[in-house]
């Protein structure tokens, strides 16, 4: 009986062991998969653009900063999605630079992606961004809005990919349909001025008249 007793206790301290030895694995296991990830961060974390009453000739220089958070390599992109009205979007103009390196010129509708940016672990690179509202763009471009995002992709080896993205919005301000309007043409110019004559023309020709009359009267 008592033989048995220690045989049971042995087996039971047996198990013990092997299965603390398989948790102990498990677990370096998980850790190891949590120390392999993929972590892309952005500065601004939001809303990169936000800019009202933006005008023809304006122009809006942003930076921001990607960063590598995670535990592994990996190479980055950025893509570009409207997310509003297209009228707007489809004109406005974009610059993206890293130092005095120019990655994208053109328009914003055009803007496929970025040629992919490798980021070691630990490190961080700055990307300057400046969206123009394009000088000739005339009055029907007044009252609107475009409203998109930027989606930045981090892909390493074997990982899944991770997304981060900021929001931007420009406003051109005003009413397309109301308010005061500068005339569009120099012919509305010209005839303002020849109403403003013709009225001149006809009070100065009213009170000669008048003068006429008076004299007449007087004799």
């Amino acid at each position: 009986m008592i033989k048995l007793l220690r045989f049971s206790l042995l087996l039971v301290l047996i198990s013990g062991i092997g299965f603390y030895h398989a948790s102990s694995v498990f677990a370096d296991g998980e850790n190891n998969a949590e120390n392999n990830e993929i972590d892309i961060s952005l500065s601004p974390i939001d809303t990169l653009f936000d800019v009202n009453n933006m005008k023809p000739g304006d122009w809006a220089p942003r930076t921001i900063t990607v960063t590598n958070s995670g535990s592994e390599d990996f190479a980055y992109d950025m893509q570009m999605q409207n997310n509003g009205d297209a009228k707007l979007f489809n004109e406005l103009l974009m610059e993206v630079k890293i130092g005095d390196t120019e990655l994208y010129q053109g328009k914003l509708a055009a803007f496929k992606s970025l040629p992919a940016r490798q980021l070691t672990v630990g490190s961080e690179e700055s990307l300057d961004i400046t969206i123009r509202f394009p000088e000739h763009l005339g009055n029907d471009f007044q009252g609107l809005e475009a409203s998109f995002a930027l989606t930045f992709t981090a892909e390493g080896k074997g990982a899944t990919a991770v997304n981060a993205m900021v929001n931007g919005m420009i406003d051109s301000g005003g009413s397309a349909s109301g308010g005061f309007k500068l005339p569009g043409t120099s012919t509305n110019i010209f005839n303002i001025m020849l109403i403003g004559s013709g009225l001149v023309t006809g009070g100065i020709g009213l009170l000669i008249v008048m003068h006429y009359r008076r004299m007449k009267f007087a004799q």
